[in-house]
């Protein structure tokens, strides 16, 4: 039981990061419905920004 409350301290911890890709999987379905040349583009673009989102940053940079 231990592992399953782990488990659901960790999705609770990420919801934001879990409603953003539902949001952006949303519009990428309904361009697709739209038209599938905009869809593409935009599965394009949403990856793009995914990946944008999970990239590391660097923190206290600088000089």
């Amino acid at each position: 039981m231990n592992k399953l409350k782990k488990v659901g301290v960790q999705l609770i911890a990420n919801i934001p990061f879990i409603l953003v890709l539902a949001g952006i999987a949303s519009i990428v379905y309904a361009c697709f419905l739209f038209t599938e040349i905009l869809g593409w583009a935009i599965l394009g673009i949403a990856l793009i920004m995914v990946a944008y989102m999970l990239s590391p940053t660097i923190k206290g940079g600088g000089d």
